[in-house]
């Protein structure tokens, strides 16, 4: 009977031993799976790429309602800033597959930091709904798009220089 009881506690701890163990292997095995998964970087770049391209018609569209509402002297300044900076992308997109145009930065830190900055005072005043703000902050906003679209044009103009002459 004690060599019964005996062989009954050992078997138990041996099915308590499994039950634990199973589920540790499944982690340690997931652990592993997730190191190993193979990165589809191209895949998540196109799509980063198309959502910014169909974000850019959102934002655009937005910038639009803003200023025929809240500064509509500068509305016609926005269609020009937008209108040059469609052009000038699609010229750099165009030597960009061409092979002509190397990647880098086009936009400084400095830039940066003010489109930042400008779009989180933006982004305040439509939350206050201070009407007032949202008119005074557009147009440095366009301002800042307008300098983009000067190293824009650079960056082209540079392209053009560097193509050579045939005589």
């Amino acid at each position: 009977m004690k060599k019964i009881h005996g062989l009954f506690i050992i078997m138990q701890l041996l099915v308590v031993f499994v039950v634990v163990q199973g589920p540790l292997s499944n982690i340690v095995s997931a652990e592993e799976a997730a190191e190993t998964k193979e990165c589809d970087c191209y895949k998540d770049h196109a799509k980063h790429k198309d959502f910014h391209k169909y974000m850019r018609v959102h934002k655009d569209f937005y910038f639009e309602l803003l200023t025929e509402k809240f500064a509509p002297e500068s509305a016609e300044q926005w269609k020009m800033i937008r209108t040059e900076r469609d052009l000038l992308m699609k010229k750099l997109s165009e030597a960009k597959k061409r092979g002509e145009l190397l990647h880098g930065e086009v936009k400084s830190e400095e830039w940066k930091e003010q489109h930042h900055f400008l779009q989180k005072q933006l982004t305040k005043a439509v939350k206050e709904r201070d009407e007032e703000k949202i008119s005074t902050i557009l147009p440095q906003i366009f301002t800042h798009y307008e300098e983009l679209n000067k190293v824009f044009q650079q960056r082209v103009n540079s392209l053009s220089s560097a193509e050579p002459q045939v005589d």
